[in-house]
């Protein structure tokens, strides 16, 4: 049913892929009209940058002839303006702190480039920040840059005001075929993309089809499924990648289940190997009506010898407990670390003889070889429960339960011994 759905799915990718085209064949001159419009303010930026500078020199030249003890005068500043005028690109006005003009390039009766209707050359008056001034600000069609005329002794003495709508026209003017170009480049995009995706729809499809299927079979657990695609270019890559991604899977998922199983100082089954080890076994015994037996072995006094010896001949301890049971345990048994200082062991096919048997060897192997490390000799014993299905549980917290209770029951009876489960 899953794989119908999906293949329901799958039958709209066609249209789907369609409208994806055409919303891509219009996002391109979308993307032309924003990038034509950065351009544009990119080129208004420049122009402003470039007036501010030049406006800044001129301030600093009066300011030169205002620090050499001379007031503004209006003649000399005046004459000073007019050399410059070839190199101005536009009008300029000067004032005084009261915001009255001192000298200008305007024509006699003209209309005053100072004009303050919003209050911007006089913040640069009080504050000495430049600022641009726009249309709006003054009523005027006129683009100005306004910079403080500023000496080292007398602070501010005044404004000088630069228009420069024929700088940024000209800029604007310089860039406009770039714009074009940019915006043909948008609708040429267009045109391809539509294009593209009429020609590349059919095989495409079909693809990205296989490719789906391949990735709902990896998403559930199947990394055996490799995809397989006729188109080359990116989706041969992406078929490619996709496989790659599925034997990598594989490969950490199976370091993962050993890291997540395993224990990493005995390199034994964990705990949780266990339980899943005795549920399955539980599930076998039941469904062949074979026996199945656990051991719980649990270090005596364990504690003592981390205390008196340190841990590091603790640990040496239990890596040898594990080393004395894969020595005398079946293939098919699994042994494992339960916790701390606690060890399993399942057998399958075995009943509670067998399975004691088994324990008092292990037992014996324990006690009879002290360990040796790092030049010190300790001796180990271990108290061991033992349990069967069917006749001492039916559920693996049962069996558990019961071999827990054996286990503390070698522990009271004095230690070093195999204990089956107490009477219920």
């Amino acid at each position: 049913m899953k794989l119908l759905r999906g293949s329901g799915r799958l039958a709209r990718v066609g249209p789907r892929l369609a409208v994806a085209f055409v919303l891509v064949s219009v996002l391109l001159p979308v993307i032309g009209l924003i990038a034509e419009r950065e351009q544009r303010l990119a080129a208004a930026r420049d122009a402003q940058a470039e007036a501010q500078q030049l406006a800044r020199v001129i301030a600093a030249d009066i300011a030169d002839d205002v620090h050499a003890g001379r007031r503004l005068d209006p003649v000399k500043i005046r004459a000073h303006l007019d050399q410059l005028r070839s190199q101005l690109g536009g009008d300029v006005e000067i004032v005084d702190l009261r915001r009255d003009s001192v000298a200008g390039t305007t024509p006699e009766g003209g209309p005053r480039l100072g004009v303050d209707a919003d209050g911007q050359i006089s913040a640069t008056l009080r504050d000495g920040l430049a600022r641009t001034v726009t249309p709006e600000d003054t009523g005027l069609p006129l683009k100005l840059v306004v910079v403080p005329i500023r000496t080292p002794t007398d602070g501010i003495v005044g404004a000088l005001l630069l228009d420069y709508t024929d700088l940024y026209d000209e800029v604007l003017s310089a860039g406009a075929h770039s714009r074009r170009m940019t915006l043909a480049a948008g609708l040429a995009g267009m045109a391809a993309a539509l294009g593209l995706g009429w020609v590349l729809s059919r095989g495409l499809v079909r693809d990205i089809r296989r490719l789906t299927q391949t990735a709902a079979m990896f998403a559930e657990g199947d990394y055996d499924t490799r995809a397989q695609v006729k188109s080359r270019g990116e989706l041969r890559e992406l078929a490619g990648a996709l496989n790659t991604m599925a034997e990598r899977i594989a490969e950490r998922k199976a370091v993962l289940v050993d890291l997540a199983t395993t224990d990493p100082l005995t390199g034994l089954p964990n705990r949780r190997a266990l339980r899943t080890g005795l549920d399955r076994g539980l599930d076998h015994a039941k469904r062949r009506g074979t026996p199945l037996s656990l051991i719980l072995l649990d270090l005596d006094h364990f504690k003592t010898i981390n205390d008196e010896h340190g841990h590091l001949t603790g640990d040496a301890v239990l890596r040898r407990v594990a080393e004395i049971l894969k020595a005398h345990l079946r293939s098919t048994d699994l042994a494992a670390r339960y916790g701390g200082e606690e060890f399993a062991v399942l057998l399958p096919d075995t009943g509670s003889d067998a399975a004691t048997r088994t324990a008092e060897r292990v037992r014996v192997a324990l006690s009879a070889a002290p360990i040796e490390f790092q030049g010190r000799s300790v001796r180990v014993t271990a108290s061991l429960g033992v349990v069967a299905y069917p006749e001492h549980g039916l559920t693996t917290a049962e069996l558990v339960h019961r071999a827990d209770a054996a286990l503390y029951t070698a522990k009271r009876a004095g230690r070093d011994r195999v204990h089956g489960p107490p009477a219920p």
